[in-house]
């Protein structure tokens, strides 16, 4: 072999070793792998987007920066989340709807507002459990009144039941009014438990019928009955 053409080999050969000790050393880049634009599940895609998933979002990197696909996919769902276009699930039926919750101070008012035109004065009805026996005792007077008005159209009586109610609201927390299809429109009281107490039917009924209609027991057993519910949510 002639000394130019060794001279050639010699250079290719040196050439060769020093650009594999250049990628041992790091320098260069290889071609990056072939990657199709579908974009990424970086979120979940059954449930809107919450806070906490935008803060675990990692876009992939890619040659020369982010992944344009990834970043436009995420964008437009944002928006159309935004503008209220993501589909929602059906609006409940009218019969699973709750109760409309009766504004607080309405019954709040008519009781306080009886309670404080008491002859006895509010240091009795106090809204304690044991105000309840005052209440009885006004309604079986009024019961007995020659010429007494039905219980329906007795004003008097729809406070006393009010104020009752008032001492189960304030007695048990989380205790609500709310008008219930099939009260006639007339204000119970909803439980945390779900049960439903009607303590101005019970008034009407008192006022109506005789001593064996006790509020007292009434109220005494629905308090029970919550104490009870509440001791099994607390075990469950």
């Amino acid at each position: 072999m002639s000394d130019p053409m060794m001279w050639v080999f010699a250079v290719l050969i040196v050439l060769a070793m020093g650009g594999v000790a250049m990628l041992a050393a790091g320098h260069g880049e290889p071609m990056a792998p072939a990657y199709d634009d579908r974009p990424d599940a970086l979120v979940p895609a059954s449930r809107a987007i919450a806070a906490d998933d935008l803060r675990k979002v990692r876009f992939s990197l890619a040659f020369r920066g982010y992944r344009m696909a990834e970043v436009d996919a995420l964008l437009a769902r944002l928006a159309s989340e935004m503008e209220g276009r993501v589909p929602r699930g059906p609006e409940p039926a009218a019969s699973t709807r709750p109760p409309d919750v009766v504004p607080s101070p309405e019954v709040r008012e008519t009781a306080e507002e009886w309670a404080a035109a008491h002859p006895a004065g509010t240091d009795i009805l106090d809204f304690s459990t044991e105000s309840v026996d005052t209440v009885e005792s006004f309604l079986d007077q009024w019961s007995r009144k020659p010429g007494r008005s039905d219980a329906a159209d007795n004003d008097d009586v729809r406070a006393a039941g009010a104020y009752v109610g008032e001492i189960l609201v304030r007695a048990v927390p989380g205790a609500v009014w709310v008008r219930r299809p099939g009260f006639d429109s007339t204000p119970v009281v909803e439980l945390p438990s779900g049960r439903y107490e009607d303590p101005i039917g019970r008034a009407r009924e008192r006022y109506e019928g005789d001593e064996g209609d006790s509020i007292a027991a009434w109220l005494e057993a629905a308090l029970a009955a919550e104490q009870r519910a509440d001791a099994r949510s607390s075990e469950a």
